[in-house]
């Protein structure tokens, strides 16, 4: 098991980066536990995020997901998997970096396209709004996401070698093994 001392870890990137599948897996293999930023919001709104955003519209999901970050945040021993936009509130990333490490999983556009193209229920990853939409909203992230302690690129790597990519740049850089 590997210990950090910011036992909090928020894993940020855009939709289709990974944050989910390689945040369950880090969680494991460091003995942490593991949230969904996402999930979380959708038990407490009592309804899936499409249904959200379809209804209450993209800011009232900001807002619940800072408020779900902010009641969260503090949790020690846990990986977040993140929203991919979270990271455009200011007051998010600052409420990140105060409690924890941010790790930017970084992917390549034509990665992101390939998985996303394989449908995923994201109301912002519509391909019938067209890919020109969808890319445009990352490489409007892209500044955001690369604010991160540690960025990892995931394009040709299986899931266990981002978390140990991910574990050894946390080690790397002066925390404890």
């Amino acid at each position: 098991m590997v210990h950090v001392k910011k036992s909090t870890l928020f894993l940020t990137g855009f939709m289709g980066a990974g944050k989910s599948t390689v945040g369950r897996c880090l969680a494991r293999r460091l003995g942490y536990h593991f949230d969904d930023l996402d999930q979380l919001i959708v038990a407490r709104e009592g309804r899936p995020i499409p249904e959200i955003f379809a209804t209450r519209g993209e800011a009232y999901f900001r807002d619940c997901e800072t408020a779900v970050l902010t009641e969260q945040a503090g949790k020690e021993r846990t990986v977040f998997a993140t929203g991919g936009g979270i990271v455009g509130r200011e007051e998010n990333r600052a409420l990140m970096k105060q409690h924890g490490r941010v790790v930017y999983l970084r992917a390549a556009w034509p990665t992101l396209e390939n998985r996303l193209s394989m449908g995923s229920g994201r109301p912002l990853a519509d391909p019938q709004q067209g890919w020109d939409a969808i890319r445009e909203l990352w490489e409007s992230r892209l500044p955001w996401y690369e604010e991160a302690e540690v960025v990892v690129d995931t394009d040709h790597l299986e899931v266990e070698a981002v978390v140990n990519e991910i574990i050894s740049r946390l080690e790397l850089e002066g925390h404890e093994p």
